[in-house]
């Protein structure tokens, strides 16, 4: 298990604007998810903000209020499955609502490795989506970089990430940093290889130098068997107290992500409809549901598995208010 572990310390230390000192305040203890809330509440500034407050109706299920939407967008983790198993009555919801003529999508932060492999997997479980119908931040950082002058990058990520697929020359900061001399800016794609002591020694190379950073998953923390994992959008905090660096995120909850999505319903569905006939469908306030939220669409919380699987989701909906539109134990 190679992902660090937050310690609720550094919490209190980064809501201080001493970030420098975050590396003495990592530790191997579990972090509650009151803690990661606060993780996300502390950082709210640089999220979207909400256009509206969700309606708070409560479901059953999909099926149950599938008639209201012409288009659904689902978060993978949480809500079409946990790790590597597939959640319960998935495959047959998810092709009932193709016999509808609904447009579903799938939506992830995942960006180390090429949205084809997701493809892939999924299909390997025998869910219906082809294509055109899996979204990956991944997907938005490659169109940005076609448009950017060719320098030679850092990418924090695993050996098989694909620099090539990705369209980026440069190399892979992970098991090893030994070319970060030679970097010009930073991507972050995923943090399997990452630790606080590489982090630490980036961040002093380049301190008083102008560049990029871009993160390719705005997580923070992302829920583990036991645990939460550090993800790219945690190292992307570090960043804001300088000046020098040019951050740019994507991926949910901010906004590009869901424009891409809801351009390829309209595109798949050969027409256009109102977005709120378009429901977002995750497991997270922070980053799901606010990011449906601010992009116009309906939003659906899942709390039976993922983030809020037994725990008071009720409670962390009052206190960051970021209301769902609509509330479901599982699809």
């Amino acid at each position: 298990y190679k992902h660090s572990i937050i310690n609720i310390k550094f919490i209190i230390f980064l809501s201080r604007n001493i970030m420098s000192t975050y590396h003495n305040y990592f530790s191997q203890n579990k972090l509650s998810i009151n803690e990661v809330i606060d993780l996300y509440e502390i950082n709210r500034s640089i999220f979207p903000k909400p256009s509206r407050m969700g309606k708070l109706k409560v479901a059953n299920s999909i099926s149950e209020i599938s008639e209201k939407f012409d288009a659904f967008i689902f978060d993978s983790y949480g809500v079409l499955n946990t790790g590597s198993l597939l959640i319960k009555n998935v495959k047959d919801v998810l092709i009932k609502l193709k016999e509808k003529g609904k447009i579903i999508i799938v939506l992830t932060n995942g960006a180390s490795y090429p949205t084809s492999n997701k493809v892939s997997l999924f299909n390997n479980w025998c869910l219906p989506f082809e294509n055109e119908e899996v979204i990956s931040s991944r997907d938005l950082l490659k169109d940005y970089l076609k448009n950017q002058d060719q320098i030679k990058w850092g990418v924090i990520g695993s050996p098989r990430s694909d620099l090539n697929e990705l369209g980026v020359n440069g190399h892979i900061l992970g098991e090893s940093i030994s070319k970060l001399n030679e970097c010009e800016g930073i991507i972050y794609l995923g943090c399997e290889y990452w630790d606080q002591n590489k982090q630490i020694k980036l961040e002093h190379k380049f301190q008083n130098t102008s560049m990029q950073i871009l993160v390719g998953n705005p997580d923070i923390v992302a829920p583990q068997k036991s645990s939460f994992s550090i993800e790219p959008g945690f190292w992307g905090l570090n960043f804001h107290k300088s000046k020098n660096f040019d951050i740019k995120y994507f991926g949910k909850p901010h906004l590009d992500i869901f424009e891409k999505a809801i351009q390829n319903i309209f595109k798949i569905s050969q027409r256009k409809f109102n977005l709120d006939r378009i429901a977002m469908i995750g497991d997270s306030l922070h980053t799901d549901v606010l990011g449906g939220l601010a992009s116009g669409i309906s939003t659906v919380l899942v709390t039976s598995h993922g983030l809020f699987k037994n725990h008071d989701y009720q409670k962390e909906i009052l206190r960051t208010q970021i209301y769902p539109d609509w509330i479901i134990p599982s699809i």
